[in-house]
Order: C-alpha cells, then structure tokens, then sequence
C-alpha cells in the first residue's frame, strides 16, 4: 500500500537533519576545510584537507530575495547543469551557487551576469541590501521599501560588484516602518519609513478602539490602551459631558504611528511620506563589537520612482566614508575615530544638526528640509 504523501508532510520531525540536503562533495569535506580563495569579490575558492574544493558564487537577487518561478527555475537549471546541484539563499538576500571548479564558477558568473543579475558581495564591498515586504504584506508600511531597495541597489551596484572598492564590508537595510520588525538598526545604513506629519483621529472609527463606557468609568484616563501606546504622551482622553474624546497633541507627536498600529482610526497624509536615516550600526563583535545606528536625518521625502534624496544621502554617507576610512574599518569605527561631528560636518549636515539641536528631542522628525523647500536642490548639487 503507498503511503499517503499528505499524511507523510505532516509527520514533521525537528530539528531538520540538515545533512540530508548537502551535496556529496560538501559531506566528504565536512569539518575538513582547511583554507580559501578568492577569486574576484563574487567567487570563493573552499579548499579541503582532502584536496577537493568547492567553490560558491554569490549572486545579488531583488529586494527581499524575491524571483518569479520562471527565474528560479533557470537558477536551479544552472546549479544542475554547472554546479553540484546546490544553492542557498543568504540572510543578506544574495543567492549562492556551489560548484566545483573555478572554470565552472567563471561560467555560472558569465551566465547569472547575462541574465541581468551581478556577481560580488564579499570582502570590502558592498554585501547586500535588505528590506522588508511592506506594502506587500504589510498593513502599517509607511513607504514602498523595496522599491527603495531596488534604486539604492542600482546606485550602489559597484559598490557590489567591486568595480568600486570599500574599505570594508557595507551592509544596508530599508524598513518600510518604524516598527523595523524585518530587522534592526544594527547595520551600516538603515533607511527606515517616516510619516511627515501626525495623524488625524477619525472620531467615528474612535469607539472600536476605546473598552466600553462601563470600564471606562472606572479605569484612569492615563491607563487606557489607546493613550498607553503612545511613547511620548502625545495622546489623552477627555470627557465631555457622557462623551469621552481623544486628543492629539501635535507638538509631541514622532510620528511613530504606534497608534496606527493598534487602532484603525488614526489616518496619515499617504502623500506627505519620508525616511529617517541612520548609521554606524553594525552585528559583528570587530572593534568595538555591535551597536545599534544613530539617527543622521530624522526625515527627509521619500519621492518614487528613483527616490533621489535618499540615494544622494546614503551614497554621500558612503562616499565620504570610502575616501577616509582606513583599510578595513567599518563605517562604526571611522565614524568613532573622527567623531560624530567631524562626521556630519564631512557629510554636509552641519546646518541641518544645528536646527535639530535647538529643537526638543520629540519634534525632531519635522525635518529642516521640509520646512526648506530649497535646502534639497542645493544639498543634492553640493554632493
């Protein structure tokens, strides 16, 4: 009798032996690695005690790794037909390739590179970009994060490819909120979504989100859900004869949308949208080990299709830090080394920080060039 292959899926057994899904030549070598090559910024040479080598590819994919089944499906063939019938997807969104000669590996590189997608991301180059699925799956996304990925991975391709060399590795990551649940700020670059202006309350949508009169009576003002959710107490409750209404402070308000996110009766200007950007974020324990990015721009627009304000600021960051670094200092440590305001003074901030330094810490998302209608044009043209 066969077995049932529906019934087979769900006898699940963790954890996953992952050794059932490793090419024979990996198994022979495993723990068996010795040293490595590399061969370009897209090919690593893995040399074993045994003497067999296998060599990976690594390959730059669209934001959030995402290929239609069409494109998969000539990625497998080619691991089939030039590799040992491997292939993995990094958790910088990259796509490798195993194979088990150079030659074949120059060849898997000439074809991905014909089909339009670059071949790099190792050593002192850019790694990779990721970014959240926002509006794709997303029902508080504030901008379209992967359309942002996709310009910044454009503008920043020899930065990958390493027709453009860096003074060490470069990892970027776009959020489409501020939630950032896709991942932390703790990466060179993180571009993170950005209302421009405080929400307004619909007033009719305001009772699903309040308990009920009978708890309201009884529960402080201050202990509500709705008003506890707000980080800077930009939201209270006032009682207007049998009425109870919510207010908004604007002055307080970042923007933050936590409010939006527990209560579908906050509506934000879809037009009036941006990004914060930080830096000098990073996981790895070099230096002075891991850190979390610090905020460079509160907000600036986030203009599609090519969103040339976020491209010229995270290129400026990038190019800035490419031409003083030392060799094989991560932007975290340059920025350390000549501080954080040398820093911005390098960037071309120094006006913008000035403002901010004047401003309390919770208005500091109403971002100087938006009250600048010319500060863009001559920031960009100055960089």
């Amino acid at each position: 009798m066969t077995a049932d292959p529906k019934a087979a899926r769900l006898q699940k057994v963790f954890p996953v032996d992952l050794n059932k899904f490793l090419p024979e030549i990996v198994l022979r070598n495993y723990g068996r690695w010795v040293d490595r090559k590399f061969h370009g910024y897209g090919i690593i040479e893995h040399i074993s005690e045994t003497g067999e080598r296998v060599f990976t590819v690594k390959i730059a994919m669209p934001p959030n790794a995402r290929l239609s089944a069409d494109t998969l499906e000539q990625f497998a063939d080619i691991a089939d037909k030039l590799g040992v019938g491997a292939m993995r997807v990094t958790m910088a969104g990259n796509l490798e390739i195993l194979t088990d000669s150079l030659d074949k590996a120059l060849k898997i590189r000439e074809v991905v590179e014909k089909m339009g997608f670059p071949v790099g991301g190792w050593g002192p180059t850019l790694w990779g970009i990721n970014s959240c699925t926002a509006y794709l799956t997303c029902t508080t996304a504030v901008v379209d994060s992967p359309s942002i990925t996709k310009a910044l991975g454009d503008a920043l391709k020899p930065y990958f490819t390493g027709e453009v060399t860096l003074p060490a590795k470069l990892r970027v990551f776009v959020s489409g909120c501020p939630a950032l649940c896709a991942g932390g700020s703790a990466m060179d670059i993180v571009i993170v979504g950005q209302w421009g202006a405080p929400p307004k309350i619909r007033e009719e949508a305001l009772g699903n989100c309040l308990p009920p009169k009978r708890v309201l009576e009884k529960v402080p003002e201050s202990q509500v859900f709705i008003v506890q959710v707000c980080p800077t107490g930009a939201l209270s409750l006032r009682r207007e004869g049998d009425k109870v209404k919510l207010v908004l402070i604007p002055e307080k308000c970042i923007n933050c949308a936590r409010c939006k996110e527990n209560c579908d009766a906050f509506d934000y200007d879809p037009e009036n949208v941006g990004v914060a950007v930080l830096v000098g974020g990073k996981m790895s324990n070099t230096g002075k080990g891991p850190r979390l990015g610090r905020v460079l721009i509160p907000w600036i627009p986030a203009v599609p299709p090519r969103y040339e304000e976020i491209v010229a600021v995270v290129k400026r960051v990038v190019d800035v830090w490419r031409e003083h670094a030392q060799p094989g200092e991560r932007l975290a440590e340059f920025i350390d080394r000549v501080g954080w305001q040398r820093f911005i003074e390098m960037v071309g901030l120094s006006k913008v920080h000035a403002m901010y330094q004047k401003m309390p810490d919770y208005v500091r998302t109403y971002m100087y060039f938006r009250q600048r209608s010319d500060a863009w044009p001559r920031f960009r043209d100055g960089i």
